[in-house]
């Protein structure tokens, strides 16, 4: 079957959220039945053949044209299959995301990857702030998966998450890996301020050396670190976009913190890391 493809007809004047466009939603529906799939636009609800035009067969395979930030909660609660995004997004991309595969062409909004459990996203632009943090009123962030970001993100990543990877090739704001309570944070670029701040458990992984480091993480000295060999050399293996992992060598500046919570995080600063041109 061919990918089932959902071409946005216009850019509306207010968000929709097309969180009922996801493959566990759509599976075993006509395409009559699926146009005729009620959306919030804005306050009031209309259908989706209203929006988009529809073609293809497969709703396991989706891909979103012409997409716009008006569009959130794109991929939201999905548990399997692949949706292609080309274009932009609005915010909540992925949210409660347990399974299958986002990709994205553009940028990303605001709560990406917030309440993921599983599966991958992949995102070639920028994103804005709290990518893979707690939404208000839940105790944890991101809990699992894998979180691809070509270009920047915005304030607060990793905010009190739980599980998982992110790596950013670009830089991050102020407040990354906040609160966080275990995973993994890769970034290639520079770092905001309070990196770490009230950290609990896991490991952010910098290519750059911070502006500044908060007083409460204790310097540890420059080891030789056996664990990240083996996680580049995973990593490279298990994406072709990491295959610069490589030329990554395990020699890191280590600070443990945050010591104020009596956290037991670290920050590593690699010594010999060659980036991709």
């Amino acid at each position: 079957m061919t990918t089932m493809i959902f071409t946005l007809k216009s850019q509306p004047e207010f968000p929709v959220d097309i969180s009922a466009m996801v493959p566990d939603k759509l599976a075993g529906k006509t395409r009559a039945q699926i146009g005729a799939i009620k959306l919030f636009n804005g306050k009031r609800k209309v259908a989706l053949s209203t929006l988009f035009s529809i073609s293809g067969q497969d709703p396991e395979n989706i891909r979103i044209q012409r997409s716009c930030q008006k569009l959130t909660h794109i991929g939201h609660g999905m548990r399997r299959g692949k949706i292609q995004v080309r274009g932009d997004c609005g915010d909540f991309l992925g949210k409660d995301m347990s399974g299958g595969e986002l990709n994205v062409t553009g940028s990303a909004g605001a709560w990406t990857a917030s309440g993921m459990s599983g599966g991958l996203i992949e995102i070639s632009g920028n994103v804005a702030d709290y990518l893979a943090a707690n939404f208000s009123g839940e105790q944890h962030g991101m809990s699992d998966g894998t979180v691809i970001v070509c270009g920047n993100a915005g304030d607060r990543v990793g905010e009190r998450m739980r599980r998982g990877m992110i790596v950013i090739k670009g830089q991050t704001g102020e407040y990354c890996a906040n609160r966080m309570l275990a995973g993994t944070i890769i970034v290639l670029g520079k770092t905001g301020a309070y990196l770490g701040y009230g950290m609990k458990r896991g490991t952010i992984v910098l290519t750059k050396k911070p502006r500044h480091i908060i007083a409460t993480f204790r310097h540890c000295g420059l080891l030789k670190i056996e664990f990240l060999r083996l996680l580049f050399k995973q990593m490279a293996l298990s994406n072709k976009q990491f295959a610069f992992f490589r030329n990554f060598g395990p020699e890191a500046i280590r600070y443990a913190g945050d010591v104020s919570c009596a956290g037991k995080g670290e920050i590593l600063i690699l010594q010999n890391a060659r980036l991709p041109k």
